[in-house]
């Protein structure tokens, strides 16, 4: 198993490199290999920092984006992988701080006026609802079988890479994707007000 992990390891940093290698000699065909071989895990990353799926799909789209056109800055990335998610990481970061000044600049222009009375009064409504979220977040968790929620506790809550969750688990990194998204299937299932409001198509 462990050579298994390995391997699969290895192949998917040389892979990595060469689509990394593409995307600086203008080949849109590394940026299109990269995306294929991250974005799913990168949506499931995303979704660890916010429960809100357009919010991270919009994030990804805007980092190959920016992948692409600072291609030939000559940055050195070591571990595409690890450049890549981290720079994911600090996206979501960023803009959920805009949405939070933007959210303190509407409460106060409520504060100075009669006009903004009712959307005060909608931001605590809001607020009321996220607990409701999350609450019915927490009950369908509860509800995973262990080892999906073993997983979803390392790799989600935790942070730790795919890499630690797999030898924590005993599996290899192949199957902590595949535990990953079955997860998150079955939190859909489970979560049905939650999906209608985040995992919208």
């Amino acid at each position: 198993m462990n050579q298994t992990h390995s391997h699969i390891n290895e192949r998917t940093v040389a892979e990595s490199k060469d689509c990394w290698r593409r995307i600086q000699q203008d080949d849109k065909t590394g940026l299109e290999g990269l995306y294929a071989m991250f974005a799913c895990e990168m949506m499931a990353f995303g979704l660890s920092i916010v429960l809100d799926r357009n919010l991270v799909k919009d994030c990804i789209q805007e980092l190959f984006i920016e992948i692409w056109r600072y291609r030939r800055n000559g940055a050195v990335v070591k571990n595409v992988k690890v450049y890549v998610f981290k720079a994911l990481s600090n996206r979501i970061k960023k803009e959920l701080a805009r949405e939070k000044k933007r959210n303190a600049r509407d409460q106060e222009l409520g504060a100075n006026s009669l006009y903004f009375e009712n959307e005060a009064q909608s931001g605590i409504f809001h607020i009321h609802q996220e607990e409701a979220r999350n609450l019915r977040l927490s009950e369908a968790l509860s509800k995973l079988p262990p080892r999906q929620m073993e997983v979803i506790r390392y790799a989600f809550f935790e942070n730790l890479p795919n890499e630690q969750v797999a030898r924590l688990m005993g599996i290899n990194v192949q199957s902590v994707y595949t535990l990953s998204w079955k997860a998150i299937c079955n939190l859909r299932k489970l979560y049905i007000l939650f999906i209608s409001l985040y995992f919208s198509l």
